[in-house]
């Protein structure tokens, strides 16, 4: 049974699943992190076990010494970990031609010819086009360092603009025929000759806008996004409030598809010099106490606020585990527990999915300021020692704090108590997605699949096994 709150919640969630399904927009959203799932799995477990056991500062490489019996571990990390950015640093990329594919397709439009020009729309908006024409060719400018799953939303606004804009200049172009081709007579090569006009504008449209981005002195359309909505750096009297509001808006952009100023993989960058100088004081004393900036990033965000990955998503993948009643959101946690583990939620953000969830979407940016209120409160009044030792980035973030202190078992239990009041955010949320899903099975709420077929007009064919299908044309 649900509480009151969580009764008062779920109808409001079911109504707000009841609206999204029937939008084309939602449905595509769906299909493409659908597609990109496997890519984002295989590349975050290639990436998770390179940067654990393969390299010098890797948990498992310092653990196991894994430098000391196999040869070449850190060539083979690096091999490795490139195979990793094949997947997960072109995701941009694959989100922006996925997502222009299936809304033409919802379009009734030529669903290839679309996505490959958003795909290559997207790469042209990463080139920079000044530094290309200095070098060997333009293709040398090219930037996929902002390309990876946290920007996905770049992705999905090329593959938008693209699918709209052939949409609309494929209009313009057939009142210019004088004998527009019937449905009928088309062929793949009317079809191919209809695409000139708009695949030209599209792209010529996409080279122009890059060469004025890389004026700016940005990595590309993503690097641009970035900086527009990058969040000056407030600095309030108390140190706390200051992690707390740039941690908020840190998840507020990763839940639409944006990298944030904040990742596990940013230790001792935002307030390097205060953890330097924490470091230095307890090296000089022999002591973890009276440190100078006991509340920082360091001591405060990244050892109880971001557990798995920023948006506490561990605590996520294990409550999925233990009360999920869905086999697909089990599957999917199982399969994010390892990379998770190390820190990496690239799995859990596509595969649940967290992007443009309006389930998740609150415990996300609530659940690390409670686990940072958890940390702050016996630091402030001096119960526990503030982390000082840097441990390796692939820690296990419920580790991290009893590593960085030198075996501070009380830290340990503060540790353990964030992800328990984390995990008190996120069950609520995960009983109301198992109602959502009861009453889908139910026929109460429109199931994805359904609501596609009624937008895009085609047939459903009955399969021999596995639900009905959409049957659509691809090129």
């Amino acid at each position: 049974m649900l509480s009151p709150m969580e009764t008062w919640l779920a109808n409001r969630y079911l109504r707000i699943q009841q609206y999204i399904r029937q939008k084309k927009v939602y449905i595509a959203v769906s299909h493409t992190l659908g597609s990109l799932l496997p890519f984002v799995i295989i590349g975050s477990f290639l990436q998770a076990f390179a940067r654990s056991a393969l390299m010098a500062n890797g948990f498992f490489y310092n653990i196991y010494h894994v430098g000391e019996w196999l040869p070449n571990a850190r060539n083979i990390g690096q091999v490795v970990n490139s195979l990793s950015d094949i997947t997960i640093n072109f995701s941009l990329f694959i989100a922006a031609f996925l997502f222009a594919k299936y809304l033409a397709r919802l379009y009734k439009l030529n669903d290839g010819i679309v996505g490959w020009t958003a795909l290559l729309a997207a790469m042209i908006l990463q080139t920079n086009i000044v530094n290309g024409l200095n070098r060997v060719n333009l293709v040398s400018g090219l930037n996929n360092n902002g390309g990876g799953v946290h920007n996905l939303f770049v992705g999905l606004i090329v593959g938008y603009v693209a699918a709209q804009s052939y949409r609309g200049l494929t209009w313009i172009a057939g009142h210019w025929q004088h004998a527009p081709v019937s449905w009928q007579d088309e062929t793949f090569v009317t079809r191919g000759l209809q695409a000139i006009f708009p695949v030209s504008m599209i792209l010529a449209g996409a080279l122009g806008l890059s060469f004025l981005i890389s004026l700016t002195g940005q990595q590309g359309f993503a690097g641009l996004v970035l900086y527009t909505i990058a969040l000056p750096r407030w600095v309030f009297s108390h140190a706390i409030v200051t992690i707390m509001i740039i941690t908020f808006w840190n998840n507020i952009l990763n839940v639409i598809g944006l990298s944030g100023p904040l990742s596990p993989f940013t230790q001792l960058t935002i307030d390097s010099s205060q953890s330097t100088t924490n470091l230095s004081t307890a090296l000089k004393n022999g002591s973890l106490n009276n440190l100078p900036y006991p509340v920082t990033f360091h001591t405060i965000y990244d050892t109880y606020g971001a557990m798995g990955g920023n948006g506490m998503v561990l605590v996520l993948v294990f409550a999925l585990i233990l009360f999920s009643r869905q086999p697909d959101r089990r599957h999917v946690a199982w399969w994010s527990l390892f990379p998770t583990l190390m820190n990496f939620n690239d799995i859990a953000m596509v595969g649940f999915p967290i992007f443009f969830n309006p389930i998740y979407i609150v415990p996300y940016l609530l659940s690390p300021l409670v686990g940072m209120f958890v940390g702050w409160v016996p630091i402030h009044f001096h119960w526990i020692p503030p982390v000082v030792y840097s441990v390796p980035n692939t820690t296990p973030s419920f580790l991290a704090g009893f590593m960085g202190t030198n075996g501070n078992w009380a830290v340990l239990l503060v540790s353990v108590l964030a992800l328990i009041a984390s995990l008190l955010v996120y069950l609520p949320f995960i009983r109301i997605d198992n109602l959502v899903w009861l009453k889908t099975l139910a026929g109460e709420l429109p199931d994805q699949q359904t609501e596609e077929v009624k937008i895009s007009g085609h047939e459903v064919i009955a399969q021999r096994t596995g639900p009905a299908v959409k049957k659509s044309e691809s090129y």
